[in-house]
């Protein structure tokens, strides 16, 4: 399993869009907004690389950027064992 927590900051005239955009990206969840336009999500890696879904958020209209702030990688065997 891999995680990684995400800083995405939107135009503010692009924040609604931003966040339908974020919600509907599998893997991705938003934890919280702030008032300048700025969400923090985690993103858990589902099928294909933590990279392909960070250039992805980059690519969302209205993104200025999407960095990656935390990045957390298990061993799916030993977290399933617990």
């Amino acid at each position: 399993m891999n995680i990684a927590g995400v800083l995405v900051h939107a135009r503010p005239e692009h924040e609604a869009e931003v966040e339908t955009a974020l919600a509907a990206i599998g893997g991705v969840e938003i934890h919280a907004k702030t008032d300048d336009s700025r969400f923090v999500v985690t993103v858990e890696e589902q099928g294909h690389h933590l990279s392909d879904t960070l250039i992805e958020l980059n690519h969302i209209k209205g993104v200025l950027s999407a960095a990656m702030v935390y990045q957390h990688a298990e061993d799916e065997e030993v977290t399933e064992a617990d």
